[in-house]
């Protein structure tokens, strides 16, 4: 009697203990999360190609700067691209620095955009939402031109970059004193400069 009492009082905690799991689990055990916005932007070579490059953060919605490291894939390569993901809602702009030596690029600006986190059908979406291009590419060589987000159907779109003149870093996207000091990426890219 004492064993029949002890098998249906495990199996009832089993079947309990499965059902508080599946029923935790329900928001992000189905599809939902397939549904997420971007959260996280990519910013480097879409080949595997080792850059000479260096990124620096600035905003309310940026990670700490030391959180925005230049990695690859450790095998073949050391730096390849970064990841940047939002903190909060608003601006992060990232500079990518050149090296003047083994790349002569002018350092550029990216201007990212975070949102308030979505829930898409469930509550699985995490983090801040990324409200433009998800992925920026920094071409292999000098002379394939600016950094650049690709939209539909492929073409190249530069509204978010910002080609640094001069100035340098220092001298930020907008010149420091409200003239503009910047000029957009395309521009450049388009004059084969």
């Amino acid at each position: 009697m004492k064993l029949k009492l002890f098998s249906s009082l495990t199996v009832a905690a089993l079947v309990g203990f499965l059902l508080a799991v599946l029923t935790a689990q329900h928001g992000c055990a189905s599809n939902c999360a397939s549904n997420c916005p971007a959260a996280t932007v990519y910013i480097g070579s879409t080949d595997n190609v080792e850059l000479s490059v260096a990124f620096d953060v600035n905003g309310p919605a940026c990670p700490p700067a030391s959180a925005v490291l230049c990695t690859g894939d450790e095998s073949t390569t050391s730096c390849t691209h970064t990841t940047v993901t939002g903190v909060g809602v608003g601006r992060c702009d990232v500079l990518v620095l050149f090296d003047p030596y083994t790349d002569g690029r002018p350092s550029e600006v990216i201007q990212l955009e975070f949102g308030a986190p979505t829930s898409a059908p469930g509550t699985c979406c995490k983090g801040y939402t990324v409200l433009g291009p998800s992925t920026y590419v920094i071409p292999d060589h000098p002379n394939g031109g600016g950094i650049y987000s690709t939209v539909d159907g492929g073409n190249r779109e530069y509204d978010a970059i910002f080609v640094l003149h001069d100035g340098g870093a220092d001298a930020g996207a907008d010149g420091g004193d409200g003239s503009a000091g910047a000029r957009d990426a395309g521009a450049d890219s388009a004059s084969g400069n």
